[in-house]
């Protein structure tokens, strides 16, 4: 009881009181004022430099957001550019596709070649099939909320989850497939760079659009009894990702677009042997 007793009668620790005796005899006050002068002029300082940050940070005409306002128009101005020749380059693929149709004698060797085409994904494809539009849970996307929350990183659709159901629809028995209008092939990649979606090095906004065709008595229910549909359920009920499908008679997918010959072989022309050249030879 004395320990509580010597706290109550003497709250102040005997290195304080010695320090506080001292300044009164020395004619000073026992304690520092908080009104002295350079504790207030201190403060003012220091609100005034916070002020002056808060008012950068926040406004609409600072360095910064001029910046990040020109990078915008720079990528706008980019994206568009790419949109026009991504155009263009499908009209050119449509004119080679219509030389090789007047090139080709044989109407199989024309068969063949929009056969091989088609399987390249060198040429626009129509058909029954169905959409799957996949978007960020509610209040996950990174203008939603907290990028760093977990809620939020789990609600977010990332490009593992693109890459599942596309490998889950060639499975089903898909013919073609894109998401928002960028045509898949085997040598198509999908991934993440930073924050963004990206197909074949062109970044997806969202909601991510897949559309697929297939055969319509089998396709649709193919995929959603296997593992894809497994899959999107997962995803809907358990993350609250936005999952919508919608089956169609008639859907489109666009060629693909930066296609490259890698391989060619030359056929039988049906020409004589003796009609091909004998390089010489020169003994010593």
């Amino acid at each position: 009881m004395s320990l509580l007793t010597t706290m109550l009668q003497r709250p102040l620790d005997p290195g304080y009181a010695a320090a506080a005796d001292r300044r009164e005899a020395a004619g000073m006050p026992r304690a520092a004022s908080l009104r002295a002068p350079r504790l207030i002029i201190a403060m003012v300082l220091l609100g005034l430099m916070v002020g002056v940050a808060a008012s950068n940070l926040t406004a609409s005409d600072s360095p910064r957001a001029q910046a990040r306002k020109d990078l915008i128009a720079r990528i706008e101005d980019r994206r568009a550019e790419v949109d026009e020749l991504t155009a263009r380059a499908t009209q050119l693929q449509t004119e080679v596709a219509d030389l090789e149709a007047q090139q080709f004698g044989a109407v199989g060797d024309l068969e063949r070649s929009r056969e091989l085409a088609a399987t390249v994904g060198a040429v626009e494809l129509q058909g029954p099939g169905f959409t799957i539009t996949m978007d960020d849970a509610p209040g996950s996307s990174a203008d939603e909320a907290d990028p760093n929350s977990p809620e939020a990183e789990q609600g977010r659709v990332y490009a593992k989850d693109l890459r599942f159901v596309v490998n889950a629809l060639w499975q089903a028995g898909a013919e073609a497939v894109s998401i928002n209008g960028n045509r898949l092939t085997s040598l198509s990649a999908i991934r993440f760079a930073g924050s963004a979606l990206i197909v074949d090095n062109r970044p997806l906004n969202r909601p991510y659009v897949i559309t697929a065709l297939g055969d319509p008595a089998r396709f649709p229910a193919d995929f959603a009894d296997g593992e894809g549909g497994s899959y999107l359920s997962t995803l809907r009920g358990s993350f609250g990702v936005r999952v919508d499908t919608t089956v169609s008679k008639e859907l489109s997918v666009p060629a693909a677009v930066g296609l490259n010959l890698r391989y060619a072989s030359t056929g039988d022309t049906g020409e004589a042997a003796s009609s091909t050249a004998t390089p010489e030879r020169s003994s010593s």
